[in-house]
């Protein structure tokens, strides 16, 4: 057996040992309701910050505005009887900031329970602008399911999400009904709102929904192979946004993608990236520095095992360009790497 062969046979025999024992990285999926006119919604705006905070690029959440200058859709994937409203994984309805519960900031141990909870699926997401125009976003979503499924009704959706959009006028301006409600004045969270004005003027609003794809057709098939990679691509044109005057700032965009059950829309895992600048296509640069070599391989092969979760040039690593990063890619440059021996 040639060289070449040998270090195949090995890899590809550590690949299946890992995936086996491979576990899903949990990122519950929260979703909020609110607008500016609504007084009561700075719950809301609190508790996202906090979660923001608390849980960094862990933090999968969404928000929905209704009635103001940030609303793209009334379409929500559930069912909204008033505001502020807030659901977990699309399943549980939650308040954005107590949670289950009523004790200010419970939300936190609500989402880091449910993150505990195991999963049947993992997703990774990366996306990147599509020239130096920065006009279109390409999205690739990757995702793999821990058994085997038959007549499996599941879909990935993905999401467009703004931070920092502000503005003047009405439909920018934050109602405040906690202002100089003394009963929240010691309350960490809602007690520097009490000191604020009944109207907030020159907030800055993060989370902001302003793109959406919706479950998209053929994105997952109806029978799912334990541990197989699926890979789904979806495009974001700015032109074509609801509302493209939201996008002040392309460098503080985001995308969210989500492994959803079909027929209902419920969440069942969540992933989110930035937006990488455009570049040319080195295939096998896997760690971006301009060369192709062993330190490329040895990247690769620990972004494929950890599903993932170290860095990666991702449209570099897909070298059979299949739009998913696999145990082939990473043949496939092994052998390059090795003069085709075979």
């Amino acid at each position: 057996m040639k060289k070449s062969k040998l270090l195949i046979s090995l890899v590809a025999g550590l690949m299946s040992l890992t995936a086996i024992a491979n576990t899903p990285v949990h990122r519950p999926l929260i979703e909020e309701y609110t607008g500016t006119w609504c007084g009561w919604c700075i719950r809301g705006l609190v508790g996202m910050e906090l979660m923001r905070e608390t849980f960094g690029d862990d933090f999968i959440g969404v928000a929905y505005h209704n009635g103001d200058a940030m609303q793209v859709t009334t379409n929500y994937p559930n069912n909204v009887t008033g505001f502020p409203s807030a659901f977990l994984e699309r399943n549980y309805s939650i308040d954005p900031l107590y949670g289950f519960g009523n004790v200010s900031g419970g939300i936190i141990n609500d989402m880091e329970e449910m993150a505990a909870i195991e999963v049947i699926a993992g997703i990774d997401v990366t996306a990147k602008w599509t020239s130096d125009a920065k006009t279109a976003i390409d999205v690739n979503v990757t995702s793999y399911f821990t058994s085997d499924y038959n007549n499996a009704n599941y879909a990935i959706e993905v999401m467009l999400i703004a931070d920092d959009l502000y503005g003047t006028g009405s439909g920018w301006n934050q109602s405040n009904y906690y202002s100089g409600y003394t009963e929240y004045a010691k309350d960490d969270y809602l007690g520097p709102w009490v000191r604020k004005p009944a109207t907030v003027t020159g907030l800055h609003f993060n989370d902001v929904l302003v793109g959406f794809s919706g479950a998209i057709a053929n994105s997952l098939p109806t029978t799912i192979v334990a541990n197989e990679e699926y890979s789904t691509n979806y495009t974001f044109e700015l032109s074509r946004l609801p509302k493209p005057a939201l996008i002040q700032n392309k460098d503080n965009l985001h995308v969210i993608a989500v492994v959803v059950y079909k027929n209902n829309r419920k969440a069942i895992n969540a992933n989110r990236c930035y937006i990488s600048d455009f570049a040319q296509v080195i295939p096998g640069d896997v760690d971006d520095n301009g060369l192709v070599n062993i330190d490329d391989a040895a990247a690769l092969l620990d972004y494929i095992l950890s599903r993932g979760e170290t860095p990666a040039n991702v449209a570099n690593s897909d070298l059979n360009g299949d739009g998913a990063v696999t145990i082939e890619d990473a043949i496939l440059l092994m052998d390059n790497l090795l003069g085709g021996n075979r």
